[in-house]
């Protein structure tokens, strides 16, 4: 009997550390794939972040004096496009930032919104009319250069690989000597800042001299 009843003992004993391991073995193997899903999902995520994102291809800028160096810039054309193997970049959440090192001035999308593939001259108001939508606003517009897709609009415009556009901006909110715009001779720093990915860098000094109304900045 006493044998029996510590074979019985063993027995429970045996199972009890089989139910345990078992267990342990499942909150394991659980762990392990909730952990290695979340370690996926975490890498989509850093791949789209790092991948992801706008560049600045050019910075034009104008002034309507003449002569050209009697004025100051007024309005400035930014051209961007997504980075190589960008996801697609809703730009009514893009903001841009711009400083001339006394004043700091954020643009948002105004809403106002042009297919300007075939425009000639982006600082034309009359090609251009999106213009007059913002004048004197923190706000930028956009000038559609080229859609791949042609499946861009106004309420929710989506950047997406091989599309170009213009954000279009006043910098009137900026002042030199008494007048408004950006002077010569002035370092203007900044970002157009993605809802998601790397942002595209401003970084130039205008000219000495203003010798034409459209001049290159960048």
């Amino acid at each position: 009997m006493r044998r029996g009843a510590i074979g019985i003992g063993t027995l429970i004993v045996f199972i009890a550390m089989v139910l345990v391991a078992a267990v342990a073995a499942g909150v394991i193997i659980g762990t392990a794939g909730y952990l290695e899903q979340r370690a996926q999902a975490a890498g989509r995520q850093t791949t789209q972040e790092v991948a992801s994102g706008l560049k600045v291809v050019n910075v034009y800028g104008y002034t309507n004096a003449t002569p050209p160096s009697s004025g100051t810039i007024q309005r400035m054309v930014i051209l961007i496009s997504p980075n190589a193997g960008s996801e697609g970049i809703d730009l009514s959440n893009v903001k841009i930032v711009l400083s001339d090192g006394r004043r700091l001035v954020v643009y948002n999308y105004s809403g106002s919104f042009q297919n300007a593939e075939s425009v000639k001259d982006l600082f034309n108001t009359t090609e251009v009319p999106i213009w007059n939508n913002i004048t004197n606003n923190a706000s930028f517009a956009i000038a559609v250069i080229n859609d791949i897709g042609s499946e861009m609009q106004n309420s929710h415009p989506t950047l997406e690989f091989g599309d170009m556009v213009a954000l279009c901006i006043w910098t009137t909110m900026f002042e030199y000597e008494g007048k408004n715009g950006i002077g010569p001779s002035t370092k203007i720093t900044g970002k157009v800042i993605p809802e998601r990915g790397a942002a595209g860098v401003l970084d130039f000094t205008t000219p000495a001299t203003f010798s034409y109304n459209v001049m290159q900045l960048q």
